[in-house]
């Protein structure tokens, strides 16, 4: 999805639309591979990730809707 700016490893895997909800709610969940390199935080440097855990945040709004992201973070 080119609103997000997403750069490999990373990809959008599912979205949803909750329409039950006033603004409605946009659900997107982005992931990778099994395997891929991710860059280090501190050197930049690619290397293998072996714990994740998921999180969910409130992304800027797409158009009128709140916009919920959930990924896996290594």
């Amino acid at each position: 999805m080119l609103g997000l700016g997403l750069q490999a490893p990373w990809k959008l895997i599912d979205q949803s639309l909750n329409t039950e909800h006033s603004p409605y709610e946009l659900h997107l969940h982005v992931g990778a591979e099994r395997g891929e390199l991710y860059s280090c935080p501190e050197c930049g440097v690619p290397c293998s990730a072996h714990d994740f855990k998921e999180k969910t945040w409130r992304h800027l709004n797409f158009f009128q809707h709140h916009c919920y992201i959930t990924a896996k973070i290594p």
